[in-house]
């Protein structure tokens, strides 16, 4: 079992170094063995198809002739937007800080989806379109290409476009998406650029446009370490957690109802809340930090939510 505080240590070094962005990289892939396209991660990425699929049928325009999608957080394997290119997005945005996409992972992802296809399994997930499915097959015959090398390029030609940088300012047109999805990523964005990634969605955001975020609100070194609960990093100031805290990908701390104001504030009515709660009693052994005392117990027992959201001046469908 791994010490939460080792660990922390481990990282505060990982991130002294320089590119560190790499070396936590080959840290996950040949040491913790985080970055293999396991059965669960796959099947993880289609469940989330599925339900970003679900929420814009249910609460989208009742007209849906072909329809755009901004991903925030694309990772290392992109599951998400082929499997939404599969259910016949026009256009799909997926974008992310740090370029964790590689040809090798793209391959795999496009294998992974093939195969379950073939095996007629591809069904029991998502809406597959067969003419998307004959696209696909395209992609990994290019994918296995000699001359291939650049997966962003490839993705490119399905409407699949990958990018690197600040996504609160894209340069995208107005009023252009008409879904934006992320799957645990707002946790790892302070304050002010998660602010600036919301009003930069309700610029992108078309008429009936609808978001899906899910966020872990958990202090993620109890993964690691069964000797804490995911309420411990509650007990620390914003000075000292910032020794503690992830350099390279840190936890911003927030509870519900920060992001329930940071969307309200951005432009954005929340239309649907699923929380899953912590152990109560857990939460009572915490001596909370300054910070966190004027938080109502409800907000702090709050571990995880998935967030639906829409446009506020645009009323919810029925």
């Amino acid at each position: 079992m791994t010490s939460w505080p080792a660990k922390a240590v481990v990282q505060r070094g990982i991130g002294a170094m320089p590119h560190p962005h790499d070396w936590n990289e080959l840290l996950q892939d040949r040491v913790t063995r985080s970055l293999e396209l396991t059965e669960e991660v796959f099947n993880d990425g289609l469940r989330n198809c599925q339900k970003y699929m679900e929420r814009l049928r249910r609460y989208g325009p009742a007209e849906q002739n072909g329809f755009s999608v901004f991903e925030l957080g694309t990772g290392w394997f992109p599951v998400v937007p082929v499997g939404l290119f599969l259910c016949g997005a026009r256009e799909i945005w997926t974008w992310d800080i740090v370029q964790h996409l590689k040809l090798d992972r793209l391959r795999l992802t496009t294998r992974r989806f093939l195969e379950l296809a073939q095996r007629e399994k591809l069904r029991d997930h998502i809406d597959a379109e067969p003419e998307r499915l004959r696209l696909l097959q395209q992609l990994i015959r290019v994918c296995e290409s000699p001359q291939s090398s650049n997966p962003a390029e490839l993705l490119d030609r399905f409407g699949i476009h990958y990018r690197i940088g600040n996504a609160g300012q894209t340069g995208l047109p107005e009023q252009s998406i008409n879904l934006f999805v992320s799957h645990v990523v707002f946790e790892y964005l302070a304050p002010e650029p998660l602010s600036e990634i919301l009003r930069e969605f309700r610029r992108l955001a078309a008429p009936g446009a609808v978001m899906s975020h899910s966020i872990d609100l958990r202090d993620q070194y109890a993964s690691f370490d069964n000797r804490i609960t995911f309420f411990n990093f509650l007990r620390f100031s914003d000075r000292q957690w910032r020794w503690l805290n992830h350099p390279i990908i840190p936890l911003n701390r927030l509870r519900i109802s920060d992001y329930r104001r940071a969307f309200a504030e951005s432009g954005f009515q929340i239309i649907d809340e699923i929380n899953r709660l912590g152990n109560p009693s857990e939460l009572a052994r915490i001596p909370l930090a300054q910070r966190f005392r004027g938080y109502p117990v409800e907000d702090l027992l709050v571990l995880y939510t998935d967030l639906v959201a829409i446009p506020a001046s645009i009323p919810a469908a029925n």
